[in-house]
């Protein structure tokens, strides 16, 4: 008795290796999308703390030096916030990205398991009108040996 053999097999482990190299990119996007908003919600804590510090001091009564290099302080951590987020959204494009990516080589890893299986089936299918024909060959050589 034959094996089946899928003629595709290497062009499928090719998809299949393919769509894991996607999945571990998607990962360390997302990965690094996470740790890019972690960074941003540091930002506007230190932000928030920083701010509600210059009011108590502003309260207690300060000069007008202090204020400003806090002031110069506040503006840059503004700044780094909209970097944070310029990085985030470059972040997120890249998981999007890596998304449509996996979904393209889950597709065509699909297409080639479709295939397989229906080719396996072909197979089953004509090994089993083989089978059937000798039997009935045996039964026919049976029944003209007995006359």
């Amino acid at each position: 008795m034959r094996r089946f053999r899928f003629r595709y097999q290497n062009l499928l482990e090719v998809k299949e290796k393919y769509e894991d190299i996607i999945k571990r990119k998607l990962n360390e996007a997302q990965i690094k999308f996470e740790e890019a908003k972690k960074q941003l919600d540091i930002l506007e804590d230190n932000k928030k703390k920083y701010q509600e510090s210059i009011n108590l001091n502003v309260k207690k009564g300060v000069d007008i030096g202090y204020l400003r290099m806090h002031d110069l302080f506040l503006m840059n951590l503004k700044r780094e916030i909209r970097k944070q987020i310029e990085v985030i959204e470059v972040c997120k494009d890249e998981v999007n990205k890596c998304r449509m990516e996996l979904m393209k080589a889950s597709k065509e890893k699909r297409i080639f398991e479709k295939l397989k299986e229906k080719e396996r089936e072909n197979f089953h299918y004509i090994e089993k009108k083989e089978e059937d024909s000798l039997i009935d060959q045996l039964v026919t050589f049976k029944n003209y040996k007995s006359n």
